[in-house]
């Protein structure tokens, strides 16, 4: 069977602000409190999810990321307010998205 597959990529000023994989590193910083550990979970390199925090932290107009460095307690992170808010919306484009997709699936016949 052949069907339509669509992801949601958010761009601002024609910078890449919220995709998938954004998003569920937000998802798994927001469950484990950490970069760190949500850079492991999701197979990804510390310094990737660090690059991928401040490249939307430095688009969104309020960082979506509150970062502490390590220390005794070893830092964390925790998704902000309006991190929370960016989520919830992205979830709810994604799915009206989702229904287009298998509203065209339904119709055509490839």
């Amino acid at each position: 069977m052949i069907e339509v597959e669509c992801n949601v990529s958010i761009k601002k000023n024609g910078a890449s602000f919220l995709d998938p994989q954004k998003i569920q590193l937000l998802h798994e910083i927001k469950q484990c409190g950490s970069m760190r550990s949500a850079a492991k979970k999701l197979s990804i390199s510390y310094q990737h999810a660090w690059n991928l925090i401040e490249e939307m932290n430095r688009i969104a107009p309020s960082p979506l990321v509150i970062k502490q460095r390590g220390g005794a307690n070893g830092g964390g992170a925790e998704i902000s307010t309006y991190g929370i808010k960016m989520i919830d919306e992205y979830i709810q484009i994604k799915n009206q998205v989702k229904i287009l997709v298998n509203q065209i699936n339904v119709e055509i016949n490839l």
